[in-house]
């Protein structure tokens, strides 16, 4: 059975499972020594793209009925690489959405950085570094596309003045949406930690 998150609501309590786009992924123990975590689709190791917006939901994300299939002989060697797992994917994802992104609204990143922030979605450094949280692809790819655009805004404005507000509803109108999902999933996202 897929299972999907909603707009409103986040339930990231289920174990044997992974989010990745607002999709849950099953999580299969290989039995293999090596501590390794990949993405698998009818017993084939699966491509991952990040989607291009505009695409429908799921075309580049998770693999429909796809699998994360993880290797390690002890528990905590298998979160180890569910966690290096999940940070490619939001540097997979980050900086295809910041790529995009930056060339529709004529701004250049220096960096990108991915992080495990307990306070924070982004943040974007006087030098136009700018650094994200990886539990972003958890939720719903209109939030992460949110956080990517309200930071390379910030390498314009680098603060939360009215013109930054203003570039910011410029750059993407309905930027309240994905700010509201994101406040009301907040402590459920940094405080999710994978059940296997």
């Amino acid at each position: 059975m897929k299972s999907r998150l909603s707009d409103s609501e986040i339930d990231l309590g289920r174990e044997g499972v992974v989010w990745l786009e607002g999709e849950a992924v099953t999580v299969e123990r290989t039995g293999a020594d090596r501590a390794v975590a990949r993405l698998v689709a009818g017993g084939n190791e699966a491509p991952v793209v990040a989607a291009s917006f505009g695409e429908e939901p799921g075309a580049g994300g998770a693999v429909p009925g796809g699998t994360l299939a993880v290797g390690g002989r002890r528990r905590k060697d298998a979160l180890g690489a569910i966690d290096r797992w999940y940070r490619r994917q939001a540097r997979d994802r980050i900086e295809v959405v910041a790529g995009v992104e930056a060339e529709r609204l004529d701004l250049r990143p220096e960096r990108i950085s991915i992080r495990d922030q307990k306070t924070r979605w982004g943040s974007c450094s006087t030098s136009g570094t700018l650094s994200f949280n990886w539990r972003l692809v958890i939720g719903p790819e209109h939030a992460l596309r949110y956080v990517v655009i309200h930071e390379l805004v910030h390498i314009e404005h680098h603060n939360h003045s009215r013109r930054f507000w203003n570039a910011l509803s410029e750059a993407l109108p309905d930027w309240k949406r994905s700010a509201l999902w994101l406040r009301a999933n907040e402590r459920a996202l940094t405080a999710y930690r994978p059940r296997i």
